[in-house]
Parts: structure tokens; C-alpha cells; sequence
């Protein structure tokens, strides 16, 4: 449908949902030719919001010559120390991956994620993360993200560098924001709050039992899951930290009440042999 669409317009006659708050994402960038190349992508595409977190390399001579028309998205990038930071005030993170299977079994095509991506967009900030040029995103990183897309490719030749990946991407919502309609998206909690609730959660859930050190990584990646379905609101986000809040405050409780008891017996079989 979209391609028809296009078929049929002049060029420099279509007109787009705006992608203002749609932000890429590159985590620990190596080269700096790649950053201007990623530019000029987002730059054809309509999306002026770039992000460099924990960069390994500078923006110099190599990137502007690379970026062309995509100076201005280059000049305009932002650089954060870490990637928590980069996407601290991201309502929505997806992920970007060449993997598959572990943590990244459930994976969707861009252009299935594209409708939700812009639904979000048309209230709040969505950032696309792309890991490193060598390694790609960390299981760390994807503890983040509440959707993961992966590029159909060919079985033969299924690496594509960096580059070529933002301008598909970027060119999947592009192409989505020709006909999109509202969806009425809720406005979701930042990732900052949302990363305290599950640190607080998890600390909770330690606290009881239900997890165990040796396994809290894997349970809290499909607790996760599991909440990041739902697409929390700040509200929500209160509550669970409430519920995280009470179960410390029994646990804490339990013990000390434990520990009373203990003391208690003690003292009163000491009393007997006296």
C-alpha cells in the first residue's frame, strides 16, 4: 500500500507525520566515518535527533565528509558518557539486533514495529539503539529495551554495517509516517524511572527468596518482558514500587521479629536451668 502511494507522488510532494521525537542511538561507535554516514541516513529520512553513547572514537574530519547533507545532525548530536545515561529520558527503547536466540528470541521485523514506534512518537521520545560496529548490543543492553528489531536479510550475506542499517530503519518509518493515524498510545514512565523500579524490585524479590543470586539476571530479564509488554505509565510504575517497598519493610520485619523470638527462647532456657 505505501509503495503505491509512492509510486504516485511527485518528488518534493509528500508529506510527513513529523519524526522530531524519534532519536538513533549509536553505543560505542568505533569509527568515525560511520557517525557522519549515519547522519546523512537519518538526515534523507526526515530524523534529526542523534545520540552518541560511550562513543570510542571523535567526531573529526572522516565523519563531517561522510555526513553531506547531514551536517546539521551531526553538529546537533548529543554525547553521553554511558549508555544509561543516553537513554534516561527515552519513553520507549527498542533495540536493534543481527543475533538470535538467548535474549533475543523475540524479535519483530521494522516494519511491524514501526506503527507502535509511531504511535509513541506522536507523544513522547522513542530511541532506536544500535549497538557497537564489531559486537553489537550486550545482553546488558538489551535489559533496556522494550522491543528488539532485526533486519530480514539473506542467508548468504546477512551482515550490514551500521549505516545501511539506521537508513533501513529510517526508511521504514519514513515510509510509515505517510499513512499513520493516531493509536492513542498512553505516555509511558522515562526509562530513569522505570530502571529504579525494577533495581528496587529486584532487590525485593532477592530479599524473599523468589530470586537467587545465581539466576536474578535470567528472572528479571522475563520480568521484564513481561511488565515492558504492558507499556507502564508513571502511575504504574508507583505501584509496583510501592509493592517492592512493602515486601522490603515485611522482610525486614520477619527478621527482626525472627530474631526477637530467638532471643526470647534463649533467655527463657537459660531462665529453666537457673
Amino acid at each position: 500500500m505505501f509503495m503505491d502511494m509512492l509510486d504516485f507522488m511527485p518528488v518534493g510532494s509528500i508529506t510527513l507525520m513529523p519524526l522530531d521525537n524519534v532519536v538513533i542511538i549509536l553505543a560505542g561507535t568505533k569509527h568515525p566515518g560511520n557517525i557522519g554516514s549515519v547522519a546523512r541516513a537519518m538526515a534523507n529520512m526526515g530524523i534529526g535527533r542523534l545520540v552518541l553513547a560511550a562513543p570510542r572514537c571523535e567526531i573529526n574530519e572522516e565523519s563531517r565528509r561522510m555526513a553531506k547533507a547531514g551536517t546539521d545532525v551531526l553538529v546537533a548530536a548529543r554525547m553521553y558518557p554511558s549508555l544509561s545515561d543516553a537513554v534516561a529520558e527515552m519513553h520507549m527503547l527498542v533495540g536493534t539486533t543481527g543475533k538470535s536466540g538467548g535474549y533475543r528470541s523475540h524479535t519483530a521485523a521494522p516494519r511491524r514495529l514501526v506503527p507502535k514506534i509511531l504511535d509513541q512518537a506522536e507523544k513522547q521520545t522513542v530511541g532506536i539503539l544500535f549497538g557497537p560496529e564489531d559486537t553489537g548490543l550486550i545482553d546488558e543492553d538489551l535489559r533496556l529495551c522494550r522491543f528488539l528489531m532485526h533486519i530480514p536479510t539473506s542467508r548468504e550475506a546477512s551482515s550490514i554495517n551500521l549505516a545501511q542499517a539506521v537508513m533501513i530503519i529510517s526508511y521504514e518509518l519514513m515510509l510509515g509516517s505517510l499513512a499513520h493515524k493516531p493509536g492513542g498510545a498512553p505516555r509511558l514512565a522515562a526509562l530513569e524511572q522505570t530502571e529504579a523500579m525494577y533495581a528496587q524490585l529486584e532487590e525485593a524479590l532477592l530479599k524473599i527468596g523468589f530470586l537467587h543470586p545465581q539466576n536474578a539476571r535470567h528472572m528479571m530479564f522475563a520480568i521484564r518482558r513481561l511488565l515492558g509488554r504492558a507499556g507502564m505509565e508513571s502511575s504504574d510504575v508507583g505501584v509496583l514500587r510501592g509493592i517492592a517497598r512493602q515486601i522490603n519493610w515485611f522482610s525486614k520485619y520477619t527478621r527482626e521479629r525472627k530474631h526477637f523470638l530467638c532471643m526470647r527462647e534463649d533467655c527463657c532456657r537459660k531462665a529453666r536451668k537457673d
